[in-house]
């Protein structure tokens, strides 16, 4: 059986360590990962290997030659272009055709059995066979489900939180039969996880997952590569490591040919070094790995670090859980922080220091005495998610910065074609105003034209970006709930929520900081729209019926909430003939969203109540959601509001589709079947219920925070639009609201969550697919499981915080009440089980 290494990987995520050498070259216990992987091959008798090459050949044909070195035979295939996993593959077809082969990635670090792999891979009598393993964190990587007998039944690339269904993992080594070929088109791009596997899975072939056991890691950023040198000192992995072993008592130590140790070294843990090191008196090692010819001065201290070869490490320098490239030279007294990083052939100047996370590119120059806080050529990353599940979140002026932000609009705009035209918008608030021209300075610098709408509410920001040429846009809001907090939103040219695949495109251009730079004269340009606020009105006024709401004469209390919306509100309310009883009609910094403010609700509500009024509303979240409050004075929220829009919905429109997140009340489907209406399930984001306005053919999006889309509108969020819609059902009903809420069916819904590590997430998930096994399950987020006709849970993992969201329904609330609970406990045991 052959052997396919692949070899093409341009290690992004690990510079500025592989700024000029291929990702598979990067040493690890300073030996490169690809030769680690040669090495296991060779020890399972898999010497005749074909690598892939793509990023920096000549590199890697340089150090193995034709393999003889290393026992094997090694042939080379090089890559004309990406044409991704299998396509690479394909284009090798003429060496691999007449046998079986295994692939493997020259870039983990492994010591699985590959021969147990082979044999169950030939007992299975597989096409294909995914060598699986297990994780804490299945995010980054394909999850697998098996049936008992090793069948593939269910695979998902790069899943999100909601939908990971188990912690088992593809780990991109394959063992295949050449027949596989004639499924993989030429010259094409073709990927084995995005393409083959589920081309496999839809024909029914035979696809094969083997749990391997051992180690396994994928070093794909600098935080992994950092790690699995730990695990390597640990023993937590079986690779060759150089040197001699010294025979010293609760210390692992391993010398390399030449080197000359100080006797007075002390050491602690597991350490490396390799040939020709110099270690002086006084200097102090812990589990710190060293290349060749790398000097430790006196008195310097190292920890958990990573150094390559030919490093020179000043008097007293202290490093911590830093790694050095090759040839750099740290001056006396010398502090590197965590997480530093530093490029090849650098000079890190005497008593500088370097804060952690900094990252500093080859050959650059640290001068004496400096406190480096921000990366050289590009700064340090920020967080390690930039975006929670609703967009940016953060303290003002402390965690969003100016200078993050300039980098945000940076990043956001190195996703779009040069020259594209962005909307930016924001609230009142003088630091909104602030971030909002940080941003727009981050998208001109890339060339991206920015329309800058100012003070404008997000629902008319959102409005139909594409109809202006507008790529999509930016607002930025105070938080409603924290004063402290602020939000900056990102949208894409429908107006929706950004995809998931944008967030992750512009975390990684924002922390790697490889934005596109343009010349002076391509720099973007800054506009200020006329009269959108006045286009969004009139459009507004064309969906409703005016005349409807004209003959019902309603009296409205509504609560402006110190919103932008006031302006916009006002410019079409007279037309309706409506009573309009108007509060908080001003913008105001200083006062917060008062959506969720329930002192700010009961006063709505009581005015309703004493004034007769036939419906109190209050604006919130940036006019993008709302409460309602019935003429009886009842503030209707949560799934009691959502029950109801449903209602008016169906009253109005009946047989209308309508989209409710997974996690609402399944009564949603007995009221609409009175209706002849349809329920259209979603996951739970904003996001997902924006995709439903598009793509569903829905009539109305509605979920339990106050959110309502009108998709003959816009596909977003709209408080404005929604109030007026609310006013026209209630026009065309002639009752009052109270009635449609005194017939909503009683309903028993709890939910909870549970704290979780991350670590432990995929676990838990796992246990949740086993404990629904043999049950009718949806996996549309999360695992819900329905019990009964009357009686489901839902498991599903917060995308932004260690947590397990619960949420139940049942007949009673005893019944409920017990149902969470007995989930309750069931997560619990699932996190404490041990592997």
């Amino acid at each position: 059986m052959k052997a396919v290494i692949m070899a093409g990987g341009f290690g992004t995520r690990l510079r500025p360590i592989t700024c000029n050498i291929p990702k598979p070259m990067v040493p690890v216990a300073n030996i490169p990962m690809m030769e680690h992987i040669v090495n296991l091959l060779k020890h399972y008798d898999l010497k005749r290997v074909v690598s892939i090459l793509y990023f920096q050949p000549e590199v890697i044909t340089k150090y193995f030659g034709e393999g003889d070195e290393f026992g094997i035979e090694m042939e080379y295939q090089m890559a004309t272009a990406d044409f991704g996993t299998a396509g690479s593959v394909k284009n090798t077809e003429e060496k691999l055709k007449d046998e079986p082969f295994i692939i493997i990635s020259g870039d983990v670090l492994t010591d699985f059995d590959l021969s147990a792999a082979i044999a169950y891979h030939k007992e299975k009598k597989a096409m294909a066979t995914m060598v699986l393993t297990r994780v804490a964190n299945p995010l980054e990587y394909g999850v697998v489900i098996t049936a008992d007998d090793g069948k593939i039944i269910r695979f998902l690339e790069k899943p999100s939180w909601g939908e990971v269904f188990s912690d088992t993992i593809n780990t991109g080594i394959y063992i295949l039969e050449p027949e596989i070929f004639k499924y993989i088109p030429p010259k094409a791009e073709f990927d084995f996880s995005k393409n083959l596997f589920p081309l496999m899975l839809k024909e029914g072939l035979p696809l094969y997952g083997y749990i391997a056991q051992g180690y396994w890691k994928d070093i794909g950023n600098l935080e992994e590569y950092m790690l699995a040198h730990q695990n390597v000192l640990s023993g937590e992995v079986k690779i060759k490591i150089p040197g001699d072993r010294l025979n010293v008592i609760g210390r692992d130590i391993w010398v390399g040919k030449n080197a000359n140790i100080g006797a007075k070294v002390k050491f602690k843990g597991g350490v490396i070094l390799g040939d020709n090191c110099e270690i002086e008196d006084g200097a102090e090692l812990e589990n710190s790995i060293l290349g060749h010819g790398c000097v430790v001065k006196k008195g310097a201290r190292l920890r958990n670090a990573t150094l390559w070869d030919n490093v020179h490490v000043g008097r007293g320098a202290e490093i911590e859980d830093a790694v050095v490239s090759w040839s750099t030279h740290l001056q006396n007294e010398v502090v590197l922080e965590k997480n530093v990083v530093i490029g090849e052939e650098c000079r890190i100047g005497a008593n500088a220091i370097v804060r952690e996370n900094v990252k500093i590119w080859p050959r650059k120059s640290v001068e004496d005495g400096s406190t480096v806080y921000a990366s050289v050529v590009w700064s340090d990353k920020w967080t390690k998610n930039l975006f929670n599940d609703y967009g940016i979140s953060g303290l003002a002026n402390v965690e969003i910065t100016p200078e993050m932000a300039s980098k945000i609009g940076a990043a956001f705009g190195s996703t779009l074609q040069k020259g594209a035209s962005i909307i930016t918008s924001r609230d009142s608030h003088k630091i909104s105003r602030m971030i909002n021209r940080a941003i727009i300075c981050g998208l001109a610098s890339v060339g991206i034209n920015v329309a800058d709408l100012r003070v404008t509410p997000a629902p008319v920001s959102r409005f139909k970006p594409n109809a202006f040429m507008r790529g999509g846009g930016v607002h930025v809001k105070v938080a409603g709930d924290d004063p402290n907090q602020l939000e900056i939103i990102l949208f894409d040219v429908e107006g929706r929520d950004i995809s998931v695949a944008t967030k992750k495109s512009i975390e990684r251009l924002f922390n790697r900081e490889d934005f596109r730079r343009v010349p002076i004269n391509e720099v973007g340009e800054i506009t200020f729209p006329p009269r959108v606020p006045e286009n969004y009105s009139e459009e507004l006024l064309r969906c409703l019926d005016i005349q409807a709401i004209r003959d019902r004469n309603l009296k409205i209390v509504l609560d402006y909430s110190y919103s932008g919306a006031s302006g916009i509100f006002a410019t079409f309310l007279g037309r309706l003939n409506c009573e309009v009883i108007a509060l908080n009609a001003y913008q105001d910094e200083v006062k917060p969203n008062r959506l969720t403010t329930e002192g700010s609700q009961a006063s709505v509500a009581s005015i309703v109540k004493s004034l007769g009024a036939n419906l109190g509303i209050i604006l919130g979240d940036g006019a993008e959601r709302i409460t309602f409050v019935d003429d009886h004075g009842r503030i209707i929220v949560g799934e009691e509001a959502l029950l109801t829009w449903v209602r008016l919905v169906l009253e109005v429109l009946p047989g209308a589709r309508i989209a409710v997140p997974i996690s609402s009340t399944h009564t949603l489907e007995k009221i609409a079947g009175k209706s002849g209406g349809t329920i259209v399930r979603t996951k739970t984001s904003s996001r997902a219920l924006m995709d439903a306005a598009l793509n569903d053919r829905v009539e109305v999006c509605v979920d339990s925070r106050g959110g309502i889309i009108f998709p003959a509108f816009q596909a977003a969020f709209d408080g404005m639009m929604s109030s007026a819609k609310l006013i026209e059902f209630m026009a065309h009903m002639n009752k009052p609201l109270s009635s449609i809420i005194n017939d909503l069916p009683a309903f028993y819904l709890r939910s909870t969550r549970v704290p979780c590590p991350w670590e432990d997430k995929g676990k838990v998930m796992r246990y949740a697919m086993e404990f629904a096994k043999d049950k009718e399950t949806q996996l549309i987020d999360g695992v819900k499981i329905l019990l009964s006709a009357d009686e489901w849970v839902l498991v599903l993992p917060d995308p932004d915080k260690p947590f397990v969201n619960i949420t139940v329904e049942s007949t009673s609330e005893k019944k409920v009440d017990d149902l969470l609970q007995k989930m309750v406990d069931h997560v619990e045991s699932w996190k404490k089980q041990d592997e």
